[in-house]
């Protein structure tokens, strides 16, 4: 992908390591953990104890955040250690930045869309307008920021993210090209991971587990005895409701015991599809990031790790609207499979493949 670069460009961009290596450290995990307690303080204390569907949310962002936060630090010291290559003009160390720095831009994005999902979105409202199934919730409180704290973790994960894309002496027409794909590849990584997120919080939601009990604590009623019965087990428990029914019961309902399972066993799809729509959309969306440096590089492994997991996403994607009449897997699936058909256009092809490899 890459043409020659000047001596300037190169310190720009050695410059911009240190930076971007600096804010990957000290800076972009503070704004993670500041977005993740206040999202976490919005799901606990407004939504989860009246609509009980919210509950995976908290291990999902305490897990995925988590492991964000860990990411970035460690890509940080990564950025700075090959700093002084970069401004050596080695393609490999900026191959490397690229992907490096693309880390912020996808994780700011995917922990930026449950701030408005949790903190921001007014589901009192939207009970009255009938978009959303259960009732009870308090509006949002009126001086809430609409924008998180690391909504600056993708701004400049994004700009760190350019500067290594464009810092060369390429030609105008090629530098606009191949912002495309590249850019492409980055904003399906984070649809993908936030499908994830949607994947795996009914893969894990166990309604039976949150009864409340005489002492008023939530869960303390459950009859189920963990994972050992049919219907506290992630595997089987949606072998015996109606799956798109329980993702609109209510605490109270739960709590009145008015939650409908049969005693038999019925194969229920929705069970693998959430996941592979969980998981296999997690492992696809770092796949796709950890793919960016092979393709800067013009390795074809980065070309078949984009194509496969773009492929894989978009069935999974458009399975979840068929089966669970998903709107967002179905926006999911469109992306992938207009990322798979950009990565296969002839016009794009030489920004991240040898010609003999076309």
């Amino acid at each position: 992908m890459f043409n020659k670069t000047s001596k300037n460009q190169n310190l720009i961009m050695a410059v911009t390591a240190v930076v971007a290596g600096l804010f990957m450290m000290y800076v972009a995990p503070e704004q993670g953990m500041r977005t993740l307690k206040l999202a976490l303080d919005g799901v606990i204390g407004r939504i989860l104890y009246v609509d009980p569907d919210f509950y995976p949310a908290v291990p999902i962002l305490g897990a995925t955040y988590g492991a964000w936060m860990v990411i970035l630090y460690l890509a940080g010291a990564f950025a700075l250690v090959i700093a002084q290559k970069v401004y050596a003009g080695q393609e490999w160390a900026r191959a490397t930045m690229l992907g490096l720095v693309a880390i912020p831009a996808v994780a700011g994005m995917t922990m930026l869309i449950p701030w408005m999902v949790l903190i921001v979105s007014d589901y009192a409202a939207m009970y009255a307008a009938g978009t959303h199934p259960v009732a009870g919730i308090a509006p949002p409180p009126a001086d809430v920021s609409v924008m998180p704290p690391v909504l600056m973790t993708m701004v400049a994960g994004l700009v760190f993210y350019y500067v290594f894309l464009l810092s060369d002496q390429d030609t105008i027409k090629n530098k606009i090209l191949k912002l495309i794909p590249y850019t492409a590849l980055g904003v399906v990584a984070g649809m993908v991971f936030m499908n994830g997120q949607h994947g795996v919080r009914y893969f894990i939601f166990i309604p039976e587990m949150l009864r409340t009990g005489a002492d008023g604590v939530m869960g303390s009623g459950s009859p189920l005895g963990g994972s050992f019965n049919v219907l506290g087990n992630f595997f089987t428990n949606l072998d015996h409701y109606d799956a798109i029914d329980l993702v609109r019961v209510s605490q109270a309902q739960i709590d009145a015991g008015q939650l409908v399972a049969t005693k038999e066993a019925v194969y229920n799809p929705n069970t693998l599809l959430l996941l592979l729509g969980g998981y296999m959309n997690y492992a696809s969306s770092y796949l796709m990031v950890l793919a960016i440096p092979f393709l800067a590089m013009k390795k074809k492994i980065g070309y078949y790790m984009v194509t496969g997991t773009a492929l894989a996403t978009a069935l999974i994607g458009f399975n979840g609207y068929f089966v669970r009449d998903s709107f967002e897997w179905a926006v999911g699936g469109v992306m992938s499979l207009l990322l798979l058909v950009i990565f296969n256009l002839p016009i794009f092809k030489p920004f991240y493949l040898k010609e003999e490899d076309f």
